[in-house]
């Protein structure tokens, strides 16, 4: 079948001769007994037939060329995101990572992250993609955002890449995002941080929070489809396909309504107005909502913690231990039916409802010490929350 009739029709008539010359020449400077037996041996359709097989050859070139080079191009562009996200340590509290990720946004090593427990235990680590390690000073926080500026204290004039967040993409609903972070604690050297491929899946405010802490976020953050937001992946970095920046990866929270995991990141057009006023020294005005925190339901309270409470009859009614539940999380730390519960803490407890409120504003996995008054006696009791 004829691919291309009128391309052939070319070939044919007007470059004919000129193929048939280039066939003499070659085979002349190879071979030149056999130059005139090609002249006179090869036919239009021969000479025909070996220029279509070049034509097919230098079409699958041009083809294949293009996409070599995308390829070659965004495997650079995974390399140099890598290289812009350290990997920050510090320590950890209760069942909180002590590992985190943060990114480059200056030559002199400033570096931006979350706010969270890592920058409050006042020592920080930070290891670039090169291995070395640096200690990090606070230059500003933003509750309002969750952000925290740092700067990693250097000695000489040290320089290092970093993200052009000026430049930062506005992606579309369903364009392709990569998210690069230390998630899981997997690098600790010059090790590369790890990249996940993902899906924009919407651009919406967001509500979710962990246990009694809220995002306190007003504007938009994008969601992703994709498992972005791991164990030490808040602060990582989001780009596009091509390495453009986007944003910061934001927690491990669960959405408000659902309950279900969310993976979000914040654009850089949000965080940029934010960090050019903490890097310039200048004041930020924040509003940040305090947090309502409910009571813990009876359901959770006798699901989670294997107990229940006297009924609130009253609005008064004190915090009586009603029933525990055999080899519960608070049978086995050692609380009893009959036990009135009087500090969570150092906070005093009145009522039963203060009680079940001091219980969901701790987070999973931290200890509390639950005074009781057990016979007259006060009992201090030492458990961890489910």
């Amino acid at each position: 079948m004829t691919i291309f009739p009128q391309l052939e029709r070319v070939i044919k008539e007007e470059l004919s001769a000129k193929l048939c010359s280039v066939e003499s020449l070659w085979l002349s400077a190879n071979n030149p007994g056999q130059a005139e037996l090609c002249r006179l041996t090869l036919s239009d359709s021969g000479r025909l037939q070996l220029f279509r097989r070049l034509c097919l050859m230098l079409l699958s070139a041009l083809l294949i060329l293009p996409v070599a080079n995308a390829n070659v191009s965004r495997s650079d562009a995974i390399v140099e995101s890598c290289s812009v996200v350290v990997k920050l340590f510090g320590a950890g509290v209760g069942n909180l990572d002590s590992y985190g990720s943060g990114i480059l946004i200056s030559d002199s090593g400033h570096v931006v992250t979350v706010w969270n427990h890592l920058i409050n235990t006042g020592y920080l680590t930070a290891v670039t993609s090169s291995g070395h390690r640096y200690q990090l000073d606070v230059v500003g926080t933003s509750a309002a955002h969750d952000l925290a500026v740092l700067k990693l204290i250097t000695h000489g004039e040290e320089r290092f890449g970093f993200v052009d967040r000026a430049a930062a993409a506005k992606p579309e609903v369903g364009s392709e995002v990569r998210a690069f972070s230390n998630m899981f604690h997997v690098a600790t050297g010059n090790e590369p941080v790890s990249v996940v491929h993902g899906i924009v899946a919407a651009d919406a405010v967001l509500a979710a929070g962990f246990g009694r802490w809220k995002l306190p976020i007003r504007s938009s953050v994008l969601i992703l489809d994709a498992i972005t937001n791991n164990s030490g992946a808040a602060g990582g970095l989001l780009t596009d396909v091509d390495g453009t920046v986007i944003g910061m990866l934001g927690r491990e929270l669960r959405h408000d309504d659902s309950g279900t995991w969310v993976n979000y990141a914040v654009p850089f057009a949000t965080l940029n107005p934010v960090i050019d006023a903490i890097l310039s020294g200048g004041s930020l005005e924040e509003e940040v909502d305090e947090p309502v925190t409910r009571p813990l339901s009876d359901r959770d309270l006798t699901s989670k913690w294997g107990m229940t409470l006297l009924p609130e009859v009253l609005e008064e009614t004190p915090a009586y231990i009603d029933r525990v539940i055999s080899d519960s999380v608070s049978a086995k730390a050692g609380l009893r039916r009959g036990d009135l519960v009087v500090l969570v803490n150092d906070e005093v407890i009145q009522t039963s409802s203060q009680f079940r409120t001091q219980l969901a504003k701790i987070r999973s996995g931290l200890r509390l010490t639950i005074t009781v008054n057990r016979d007259g006696a006060l009992e201090s009791i030492q458990i961890r929350v489910p």
